[in-house]
């Protein structure tokens, strides 16, 4: 009996526990599923239950989603986005893992780069501040996860995203002169 299927001996108890009067003996029922020859009862007695897939909701993903969005430049915890999502630390950790592809803290400082990145691109604040902005703590710990992902320097990409193209540039003072 011990080698049994442990889901027939499972699935077995939980009957005799809910139905007594229909299932006294559990131990028979599985036996039963086990050696009956008829083809329905032996394809649930051999049959695997597929895992269940856990993660996140669609609308838990998307609370949690915006609330990063809206609080990137602040001290986000994992107990604070576990209470969002109404579950524990742990359970949140695993299923957001399992539905992202990435753990919490590694896609809250993608974020964060992926954030910094569109600053400097798009503004010239000083690296400093948008560092700050985005949820960073110091510069350098910003300049080093920049030039990590980007393999450029937070300098190296404002210079690309702000020089002219060879469209935009000015005839040169030398050209002027020889044209006049």
């Amino acid at each position: 009996m011990d080698s049994l299927p442990g889901n027939v001996m499972d699935v077995t108890k939980i009957l005799a526990e809910a139905l007594p009067d229909f299932l006294p003996d559990w131990s028979g029922a599985r036996l039963y599923l086990v050696t009956t020859p008829s083809s329905s009862t032996a394809n649930l007695a051999m049959r695997v239950v597929p895992p269940m897939r856990s993660g996140l909701t669609a609308g838990t993903l998307e609370r949690i989603s915006k609330y990063i969005e809206a609080e990137l430049a602040n001290s986000i915890t994992l107990h604070h986005l576990a209470a969002i999502a109404g579950l524990s630390d742990c359970y949140f950790a695993r299923a957001f893992k399992q539905t992202i592809g990435v753990p919490p803290h590694r896609y809250l400082t993608n974020r964060r780069v992926e954030r910094a990145i569109e600053l400097i691109r798009e503004t010239d604040r000083a690296f400093a501040q948008i560092a700050l902005e985005v949820g960073f703590c110091d510069q350098s710990h910003f300049s080093r996860l920049v030039a990590r992902v980007t393999g450029k320097t937070p300098r190296e990409l404002r210079r690309e995203s702000f020089a002219p193209s060879a469209k935009e540039r000015l005839p040169s003072v030398v050209a002027w002169r020889r044209q006049a």
